[in-house]
């Protein structure tokens, strides 16, 4: 008893959750694998669920976007043809995953801009048993289970890219399904997305006033009340850096959490650094983790981050 005792409180003062990210310069052809690499040295930190946000990765024109969407039943994928058929042109259909009362496509389609595909995800996100999973320019892949068993479902070790994130997810609150594992995205504002260990306190207060601007939340995990929140001050054409100044300012409880963008990564501390996160850097590569051993293959030095701290790196 004493030592389940031992092992709970260990945890509540560490933190749960394992987050990860990782920008290249350069398009690195490796990337999946060595993103999945990070994550399995901190697999200790969650077994619940694994999830990445890759960028950089897909061969798309500027008006071509990747929808990845779940249905209940197989043959109401007809259903999702019968709207992208009205509003856009489908370029490609990709079977990703089979279960026994689900399937999840790959839509590969062409719109003219974000707002006309905007409208699109939420016209379908209102059907009966038919989910957005994601949407954008970049592909997020994330599932129960460990990272390992979710990287044999979805090949993420054979994929290429510049930069993303990556999460292993222990949970401590919400379900334990593929809806409630990292990453998180925003319809709001294009491409963002986020990993988070730790918990936001004021998470209801923060989620109504958005509610109220228009953001439209899929779940009750307060990891999604992040991206909307950043999303909302990149909407108001806050730099990201200012964006994340601000969610240090506004959201309460012990956090750490990664964003990324079309072209960039961000990793904020809470103000009282009650969750872990370093950074290393040496002008190519920059990479964030919630412990040092998931970047030691990549030979940089590591640097925590201060309580309250943001650091934003470009490509």
């Amino acid at each position: 008893m004493s030592r389940k005792v031992l092992k709970i409180n260990r945890l509540k003062i560490y933190g749960m959750c394992g987050i990860v990210g990782l920008l290249y310069r350069k398009k690195n052809s490796e990337f999946g694998s060595i993103i999945i690499d990070m994550m399995q040295r901190l697999q200790h930190r969650g077994k619940d669920g694994a999830g990445v946000a890759i960028y950089g990765g897909l061969e798309l024109s500027k008006d071509e976007y990747v929808l990845k969407v779940e249905v209940g039943e197989f043959n109401k994928r007809d259903v999702i043809e019968d709207i992208l058929h009205k509003k856009c042109n489908i370029e490609e259909i990709r079977l990703i995953r089979e279960g026994k009362d689900f399937v999840i496509f790959d839509f590969k389609i062409k719109v003219p801009d974000f707002k006309k595909l905007k409208s699109l995800l939420f016209e379908i996100q209102s059907l009966k048993d038919i989910s957005v999973l994601s949407a954008g320019r970049f592909e997020m892949i994330k599932d129960v289970g460990t990272v390992s068993f979710v990287d044999s479902i979805y090949s993420i070790s054979r994929k290429s890219g510049t930069h993303g994130i990556g999460h292993m997810r222990f949970s401590t609150e919400s379900g334990v399904d593929r809806y409630h594992a990292h990453p998180f995205q925003s319809f709001i504002y294009p491409d963002v997305t986020v990993v988070h260990n730790g918990q936001i306190t004021n998470y209801w207060k923060v989620r109504n006033v958005l509610e109220a601007k228009g953001h439209t939340f899929t779940t009750d995990n307060d990891t999604e009340c992040i991206v909307h929140y950043i999303a909302d001050k990149l909407l108001a054409d806050y730099k990201l850096e200012e964006a994340l100044e601000s969610a240090v300012r506004r959201l309460d409880g012990p956090f750490s959490f990664i964003i990324s963008t079309r072209n960039a990564i961000g990793v904020a501390k809470d103000k009282l650094g009650l969750r872990p996160a370093l950074v290393s850097e040496d002008g190519e590569v920059f990479a964030v983790a919630s412990e040092e051993v998931a970047i030691e293959p990549l030979g940089l030095n590591p640097e925590y981050l201060n309580p309250g701290e943001v650091r934003v790196f470009e490509r």
